[in-house]
């Protein structure tokens, strides 16, 4: 019976182990120092690096025991190749610093990042925009009129924030606001979704007509986006509250550059159509036609704001139920 006992006394606190070592590690925050990891080549320190942007941490510390006198020399470079391989990536960066300390042979480089969103955030947005794109896209759609389908949700869905306090992707979807990198970030991720090519460009504007606040020269962001072969301009954030809802719809680089536009030409990853404009947006049947509501009636309409807060709510607990299933999977494995 004392051995009986023991047994479920001895269960009942293997099982409060577990919670208690599944809720320390729930509560750890999700920007947490990345672990510890040695590298020997300058390729390996790039990949790790971009690993660790990727995964948003903002603070994290490498070992470096090859040449760390060619490393110190190259960390600055390395560090922009890092978080240059992907453009979302590195539109996502808000400030880096590094700092180098250790011995010639054994280097320590410790990294402090910020970022636009969370690892979280960007979880939320993936999903998001999964479950989102296919209820605009059909597989007989052309890439046009998937390409247009998802412009237009954009500029009816999301509204300029003119407090440039909601800046991102998730703001654009949690909120209904967000600013030029908001609205090129979240195209990039939607047009990806539905199989067609798109990255993002910075530049500036100074376009007196545009709807959005302009000095001289603002800094600027939007999409350049594949169809049919070809390379063209997309600023979803002027269409937005415009009367010609597609006046920056596929657009090539003399209409950009008369309207305004300047960018540096080497962020053109492929070459872009000079005089060419893709062809005009259809009112297909399998597009959908939207009308585009002002920013008050965006604000004003409560049930759609109710229903989307709803959505996000129910996306976050089932990150966050995934997120346990992941961590106890783990646990029990060490405890087998």
């Amino acid at each position: 019976m004392k051995a009986l006992q023991l047994l479920k006394l001895t269960c009942q606190r293997s099982w409060v182990v577990v919670i208690l070592l599944t809720l320390s590690l729930l509560m750890t925050p999700s920007n947490a120092v990345a672990s510890e990891q040695t590298l020997t080549n300058l390729v390996d320190l790039q990949n790790d690096i971009q690993l660790d942007l990727t995964n948003r941490e903002t603070k994290f510390t490498l070992y470096y025991t090859g040449d760390t006198t060619q490393m110190a020399d190259n960390l600055q470079t390395v560090f922009e190749q890092a978080s240059q391989t992907n453009d979302y990536l590195k539109t996502s960066l808000t400030s880096w610093e590094y700092k180098v300390g250790g011995t010639t042979k054994k280097a320590t480089l410790q990294f402090t990042v910020g970022y636009l969103t969370t690892k979280a955030q960007e979880d939320y947005i993936d999903a998001k925009v999964k479950a989102l794109v296919p209820t605009l896209i059909s597989s007989d759609m052309s890439e046009i009129a998937k390409e247009q389908a998802i412009h237009d949700w954009l500029i009816k869905h999301v509204a300029y924030d003119s407090t440039l306090n909601q800046r991102t992707a998730y703001t654009a979807l949690t909120t209904g606001k967000t600013v030029c990198t908001g609205y090129a970030m979240l195209m990039e991720k939607m047009l990806n979704q539905a199989g067609i090519k798109c990255y993002i460009i910075a530049g500036n504007l100074s376009d007196p007509s545009s709807k959005i606040p302009n000095t001289e020269k603002e800094n600027h962001v939007w999409n350049l986006v594949q169809i049919n072969t070809q390379w063209y301009h997309v600023d979803a954030t002027n269409d937005w509250n415009n009367p010609d809802s597609h006046m920056f719809f596929n657009k090539g680089s003399a209409f950009m550059k008369e309207k305004g536009f300047a960018w540096n030409e080497a962020q053109l990853l492929r070459p872009v159509v000079t005089n060419m404009t893709a062809p005009s947006p259809v009112k297909a049947v399998d597009t959908p036609i939207v009308t585009k509501p002002s920013e008050t009636n965006l604000q004003s309409d409560t049930g759609a704001r109710i229903v989307g807060f709803l959505d996000n709510f129910l996306t976050t607990i089932a990150l966050w139920i995934s997120s346990i299933i992941q961590q106890l999977s783990i646990i029990s494995r060490h405890l087998l």
